[in-house]
């Protein structure tokens, strides 16, 4: 984690808890290099001379290998769900995609990483299969940590494992040979004599409840926190514009190298009920992230859409007033603790996604009643990991409350949005949130 000029922290190697993210991660998102290439789709026939060059296959209702060329794998999984495991993957090794992959060519099988890769995969989903009961225990993280090699031997933080064999890899054959998966290996459950004190043992006292208000009424003083019920009811866009604190990728025409950091120009544009569009201002091209109530996508150096977690994710993040509906989309809703958040106290209150994706957690202050963070989960076949939102600086924009910083933390990098200018209801057209036409794939090379 580095220090900027004004002592605010930003993230270009981080550690989460998932361990440290490699800032190849960033350059690579930045480079492009991403699966959704055209490069990498199932080749489609060519238009004929002076005819539009037919429009890319639609993933939908496709599964790996009739979207994607030379999935072996994870061949019958949805496509849609492709992308999410490789993003999984680059979390879990603190790697990019051209760690496995020749960006150039993702469907080639130069790499031994990519070969290596695909034994890993197998390895977790038989341990899964086979020792947890079809459970999601072991995965790329639960060995690398954030780390391209595992470490074979503990540590003594900070210092790092030695990366190489370890004795128990060089003579596996001969420590455990032709070893087969059982289901006889599963952890067995404790014993309930195992689990309970010995009789005639003291009574540890528990530390009574904290009492908590219920779900209802902390949404009832969101509400009342955010403004009055008529300029709730008015507001129909919002529009922030200012910067971003952030990992920068080389500019254009220089060598690659690890990214810097920049405080871009940024503008988030929102429409109710669920359209966003986030625009930022990197060398070279703008970078654009958008949802327009049933697509997510994205537009930098590439152009894909988001499918998978990925989309469920956006979607999320899409809400009009951060928070206020998750009761409308969640189920099984409980405010569960108390917990700090920065220098404040907040409550927390626990849902599962109404549609069964996944999990997610939102945060209100004590005092105030508002929304301090969001918790959401990228899941994918592979794993899953978090992203924070964290909301600052409330000030009133036409009878509404709204922050004027936004702390986004993730495995793949932070960024610290500081808006300068916020309107409320200001015009804002529906086509800006439509992801834009995809550039014509490039020539074939002339024969020779």
């Amino acid at each position: 984690m580095e220090h900027t000029d004004n002592g605010s922290k930003v993230l270009t190697s981080i550690n989460l808890g998932f361990g440290r993210i490699s800032e190849i991660t960033m350059a690579a998102l930045f480079a492009g290099a991403l699966l959704l290439s055209p490069a990498n789709i199932v080749a489609q026939s060519a238009a004929p001379p002076g005819q539009a060059t037919p429009p890319p296959m639609d993933i939908k209702g496709k599964t790996a290998s009739q979207y994607y060329k030379n999935v072996k794998v994870l061949k019958d999984i949805p496509a849609i769900d492709i992308h999410p495991a490789m993003e999984y993957i680059m979390v879990g090794l603190g790697v990019g995609c051209a760690y496995c992959h020749d960006v150039r060519h993702f469907d080639n099988d130069d790499k031994p990483q990519k070969k290596t890769a695909r034994n890993m995969i197998q390895m977790t989903f038989a341990l899964n299969s086979t020792i947890f009961d079809n459970q999601l225990r072991v995965t790329c993280f639960t060995c690398h940590r954030g780390q391209p090699l595992p470490s074979a031997s503990p540590v003594l933080s900070p210092e790092k494992g030695p990366e190489g064999l370890a004795p128990a890899g060089t003579y596996a054959s001969v420590v455990v040979p032709g070893i087969a998966l059982s289901s006889s290996m599963a952890p067995e459950k404790a014993s309930a004599s195992a689990t309970t004190a010995p009789a005639g043992a003291p009574a540890v006292a528990k530390a009574p409840p904290v009492a908590l208000p219920s779900v209802d009424e902390i949404f009832a003083k969101y509400t009342q926190a955010l403004g009055s019920a008529e300029a709730l009811a008015k507001a129909s866009t919002i529009v922030q514009k200012g910067t971003v604190e952030m990992a920068l990728p080389p500019a254009p025409g220089t060598p690659p190298g690890p990214p810097t950091i920049g405080h871009p120009a940024a503008e988030s544009d929102r429409k109710a009920p669920d359209k966003v569009l986030l625009t930022i201002d990197l060398p070279g091209k703008p970078s654009k992230e958008g949802y327009d109530g049933s697509t997510s996508w994205l537009q930098a150096a590439f152009s894909r859409e988001n499918t998978g977690g990925e989309k469920a994710v956006a979607q999320e993040g899409a809400e009009f007033i951060p928070g206020l509906k998750f009761r409308d989309n969640h189920s099984r809703l409980k405010a569960d603790s108390i917990e700090k958040v920065g220098d404040r106290e907040a409550y927390r209150v626990s849902g599962f996604r109404s549609d069964g994706s996944g999990f997610d957690r939102v945060y209100f202050d004590t005092q105030t009643g508002l929304l301090v963070r969001t918790v959401t989960y990228m899941n994918s076949v592979l794993g899953s990991f978090p992203i924070e939102n964290d909301f600052e600086d409330y000030r009133p924009v036409s009878g509404i409350q709204i922050p004027y910083t936004n702390r986004f933390i993730s495995p793949e990098g932070n960024r610290i949005f500081k808006w300068e200018q916020v309107q409320v209801n200001a015009p804002v057209d529906d086509a800006i949130f439509v992801r834009p036409p995809q550039p014509p794939p490039p020539p074939p090379p002339p024969a020779k």
